[in-house]
């Protein structure tokens, strides 16, 4: 027995790959809780057949990342209050979380990318966070690495519907009690498909109190008109563009918003096809706004105006 515990241990001392429970006995921690370091994307791993392995690279990484951690709350907490820690926590780690949820969305890890978005809700993130901070970047990057060719398409599209669904799971905490401060239409012009960002937009501008009309991607001009003409108390209309060869659909969905709604309706572009406010008057709009945040920003200072 005792020598295959020599033997055992001369295998993890020299194998660049570690099981979970190998890893365990490194950590000194039970081989659960590994497996939750792996599911949680904190500790990147490898599923080979129906086991887990870590490279010892990335266990080497991972200690040193929690030394720091550790290091860092240590200082914080003397230096400051609950409140301030919470901040800086937040703002030091979106990256990391961001990576996280990355990793798992590539390996297609459906519940993977779950429990690191509700380990960062217990962390330190707010909904609005883990959208505008979290999902957005990384479905930024997905779509620049398909763009290179260093991702295929499928992995490309498995990542899409997986924050689709987990979309689907969260868009209900969205929701804000009382009166509404009026209607938001948000909207892809003909010819741009995707509209996860949209559904990500949409859901931040409903925990902000609006009532937002989602209309999704592709959708003609004609139809858009249709939509604004049954709005109830329309504030404004935002049309994202991704590809700058939908900008004259951009317009005609602009042109075909002025037609119909009142005077006081404003009209906001987004997206990486809109790189400034004056592209954006020339298209017909009235504002560029450069990021969700900046929206909310937008319609907060229209409704007091309004008020």
């Amino acid at each position: 027995m005792q020598h295959l515990r020599r033997f055992s241990t001369i295998k993890v001392l020299t194998s660049n790959k570690l099981t979970l429970q190998e890893v365990a006995e490194i950590l000194n921690v039970h081989y659960m809780t590994v497996y939750r370091y792996v599911r949680e994307g904190m500790l990147p791993a490898e599923q080979v057949s129906r086991s887990w392995q870590i490279s010892r690279a990335d266990l080497k990484e991972f200690q040193a990342s929690r030394l720091s951690s550790s290091k860092n709350n240590k200082s914080v907490s003397k230096s400051g209050s609950g409140s301030d820690k919470k901040a800086r926590h937040g703002s030091r780690d979106t990256a990391a979380w961001a990576d996280r949820v990355l990793a798992r969305l590539i390996e297609g890890d459906e519940a993977g990318v779950s429990n690191v978005i509700n380990s960062a809700l217990r962390s330190t993130h707010n909904l609005q966070s883990i959208y505008l901070d979290v999902l957005m970047p990384v479905l930024a990057t997905i779509g620049e690495r398909w763009e290179q060719g260093k991702l295929d398409i499928y992995v490309e599209h498995r990542a899409s519907e997986i924050v689709s669904r987990l979309i689907g799971q969260l868009s209900s905490k969205f929701t804000r009690r009382g009166v509404d401060r009026g209607t938001v239409i948000i909207v892809a012009p003909e010819g741009e498909q995707h509209s996860l960002s949209i559904a990500l937009t949409a859901d931040v501008l409903r925990l902000e109190g609006w009532k937002v009309m989602n209309l999704g991607g592709n959708l003609p001009a004609s139809e858009l008109a249709k939509a604004v003409k049954s709005a109830q108390n329309l504030v404004g209309v935002c049309i994202a563009t991704a590809m700058s060869v939908s900008l004259r659909e951009t317009a005609n969905s602009i042109s075909a918003v002025r037609n119909i709604a009142a005077f006081n309706v404003k009209c906001f572009v987004a997206g990486l096809a809109i790189k400034s406010q004056d592209q954006a008057q020339k298209l017909g709009a009235d504002f560029w706004v450069a990021s969700p945040r900046e929206l909310i920003v937008a319609l907060d200072s229209l409704s007091k105006k309004a008020n």
